[in-house]
């Protein structure tokens, strides 16, 4: 006489592989809910509004005819103009990581000299970021890709 089919060993092993599957199906969407995007927008149309708020603060540099570069060496951030415009005590500088929201932070660059700025980083950056340079009441702006380390300058554009 042959043994029921619940103490027979292929039976379980062809049950196993869907209850397999479904945990893994469990635990993926476990780590999503958990872990959520950062490059996903909620409200489309109030970005798009920002967005073109932006751009006027862009053409407002060009308009001033504002050109720099920056230079990243080690913790510190040099912000030079090549015209000599009439610019403010400090400026501000907006590092956003390009993946990662959590790494995005702030600093403030002050004036060293004729028109060069200063800025301490909180640590030597890796990787690729994007920057805004910007006044401290936010009347024009200018931008740059990142990809660190740099050895040389990166201009800042419009």
């Amino acid at each position: 006489m042959s043994k029921p089919w619940y103490k027979q060993v292929w039976p379980w092993i062809l049950i196993s592989l869907p209850v397999f599957s479904v945990l893994k199906a469990v635990h993926t969407v476990y780590i999503m809910n958990q872990q959520s995007p950062d490059l996903v927008i909620d409200d489309y149309y109030a970005e798009g509004k920002a967005i073109n708020q932006n751009l006027s603060r862009y053409r407002e540099a060009a308009a001033r005819n504002l050109h720099g570069s920056i230079l990243l060496a080690g913790n510190k951030a040099i912000i030079t103009f090549t015209a000599n415009n009439i610019l403010d005590k400090n400026i501000s500088l907006d590092f956003v990581h390009t993946t990662i929201a959590a790494k995005d932070f702030k600093v403030v660059a002050e004036r060293s000299g004729e028109a060069m700025y200063v800025a301490e980083l909180p640590s030597a950056l890796s990787g690729k970021w994007n920057l805004v340079v910007h006044d401290s009441g936010s009347q024009w702006k200018l931008r740059a890709n990142l990809s660190l380390p740099a050895t040389a300058a990166i201009p800042l554009t419009y």
